[in-house]
C-alpha cells in the first residue's frame, strides 16, 4: 500500500497540483490539516477535499476551525496579520457547506495502516490544534507526548511547516513538512510516502509565480502580498519591517532554548550597530576583546559600587532592583565577548558543562511552557 501524507497546503492550488501530479499511483491521501488562509485559492482546495477525502483521512488545523468558526487560528506574532488578513480571503471564498465541512473535520485520528498502529494530528496529541514543539524540543516532551497516546507506531503531525522524521522509542514521529508555504528554506512543495512500512520525506518543484499571481484576483493589500510572495519565494524566510520582538518570535520557533536566545539578541543589537563580529581580523579581534574586557570590569565597578561597602556608615542602602540591571548589562557584555572569540551558546553551554566535570551528552535545559506556547507559537 501507497500512501501520500500531505499537510498544510494554506490555499496554494499550484503547489497541491504538483504534488498529486509527482505521486500519481498513490492508493489513498491522508491530509494532516490547515487546507486554507496564507494562499490565493482555499476554495479550490477545499473543493478536492471534499471530492477526494473522506473525514477518517483529513485532520481539522487550526486555520481550519479558525476559517469555519470565525475564530483567532493563534498564529505566532509574526504571522498574525497575515493570518488576519487571508481568512477575511478565505471565509468570503468559501461557501457555506465547505465552511460546515470544515468544521465538522476532527482534530486527531487513531488507525492502523496494515498491523500499524497510527495516530495522526495536526499540531501534538495533547493539543492537536495549537501545540507547538521546535525542532530541537527535548525528547522528554515527545516521550510524555507519545505515552499519552501509548506508543503508536507511527505519529503523524505537521504544523510547523518543517519535514522531519524522527524515532523516538518505538514510535516513528512524522512531520511531511508543508505543501504550500515551506519554512525550511526550501521553496518546493513538501510531503511524505509511506509504502509498506517505510516513510519517506520528498518535494516536488512547483511554479511558485504562478501562486503569487493569483494574489492578483483577491482583495489582499499590495504590502500582505509582497510578504506572502517572498515567504514563498524563499521557502520561509519572513521579510519587511519585523520588530525585534517579532524576530525572537520567529527564531524560538526553532531556537527553544533561553542562552541560545540571549546570544541572538546580542548579535541583533551588534548589527544593528554595523558590526559583523564574526568578519573581524585577528588585529580587530584582539582590539574587541580588549573593549568588552574594559566594559565588564567598568559593569563590575557599577555592581560594587551598589554593594554595601561603606562600612562606617549606618544609612547606606541595598537597591536589589539596580543591582539586577546592572547584571544584566554584565550579560550583554560577557555575551558579546564570547562572540567576539568565536563562541555561540552551544559552545558556551559545552565548555560550562566540561569545566563543571560533567561528562557525555548534555541536552541544554528547555522550558516546556516556553516550548509549547499555542497562543505565541502557533502556524
Amino acid at each position: 500500500m501507497k500512501i501520500l501524507i500531505l499537510s498544510d497546503i494554506h490555499g496554494n492550488w499550484a503547489a497541491l497540483q504538483a504534488v498529486l501530479a509527482a505521486e500519481p499511483d498513490v492508493d489513498q491521501i491522508f491530509c494532516l490539516g490547515d487546507l486554507v488562509n496564507y494562499g490565493p485559492q482555499p476554495a479550490e482546495c477545499v473543493a478536492w477535499a471534499m471530492k477526494t477525502l473522506t473525514s477518517d483521512w483529513l485532520i481539522q488545523g487550526n486555520h481550519d476551525r479558525a476559517v469555519a468558526l470565525d475564530e483567532d487560528p493563534c498564529c505566532s506574532v509574526p504571522y498574525k496579520t497575515l493570518a488576519a488578513a487571508t481568512q477575511e480571503l478565505s471565509q468570503r471564498a468559501l461557501a457555506p457547506g465547505m465552511k460546515q465541512f470544515l468544521a465538522g473535520l476532527q482534530p486527531l485520528q487513531r488507525f492502523q495502516l496494515d498491523t500499524a498502529v497510527c495516530v495522526a494530528c495536526h499540531a501534538v496529541p495533547s493539543e492537536p490544534l495549537y501545540g507547538y514543539f521546535a525542532q530541537n524540543s527535548p525528547v522528554t516532551l515527545w516521550e510524555s507526548e507519545l505515552n499519552g497516546v501509548n506508543y503508536p507506531d507511527f505519529l503523524f503531525v505537521g504544523h510547523t511547516h518543517l519535514p522531519t522524521k524522527t524515532r523516538i522509542r518505538r514510535t516513528l514521529v512524522v512531520n511531511p513538512g508543508s505543501v504550500g508555504q515551506p519554512k525550511d528554506g526550501d521553496p518546493r512543495a513538501a510531503y511524505a510516502i509511506w509504502e509498506d512500512g517505510e516513510v519517506s520525506l520528498r518535494r516536488a518543484e512547483y511554479d511558485v509565480e504562478q501562486t503569487i499571481r493569483a494574489y492578483r484576483s483577491t482583495q489582499l493589500e499590495p504590502h500582505t502580498v509582497e510578504v506572502l510572495a517572498e515567504v514563498l519565494r524563499t521557502g520561509g524566510y519572513f521579510p519587511l519591517d519585523q520588530t525585534i520582538h517579532e524576530r525572537l518570535r520567529t527564531f524560538m520557533q526553532t531556537h527553544a532554548d533561553h542562552l541560545g536566545a540571549m546570544f541572538f539578541l546580542r548579535q541583533e543589537l551588534t548589527q544593528r550597530e554595523g558590526h559583523d563580529l564574526s568578519k573581524l581580523t585577528d588585529a580587530e579581534r584582539a582590539q574587541w576583546l580588549l573593549n568588552y574586557a574594559r566594559a565588564l570590569a567598568q559593569q563590575a565597578a557599577h555592581l560594587t559600587d551598589l554593594g554595601p561597602w561603606r562600612w562606617w556608615t549606618a544609612s547606606q542602602q541595598f537597591n536589589q532592583a539596580h543591582a539586577r540591571a546592572e547584571l544584566i548589562e554584565l550579560f550583554h557584555q560577557a555575551v558579546a565577548l564570547a562572540q567576539v572569540l568565536g563562541m555561540d551558546a552551544d559552545k558556551l553551554f559545552d565548555a560550562f558543562v566540561k569545566q563543571h566535570g560533567a561528562s557525555g551528552t548534555v541536552a541544554a535545559p528547555t522550558s516546556a511552557n516556553q516550548v509549547k506556547d499555542s497562543s505565541q507559537h502557533s502556524e
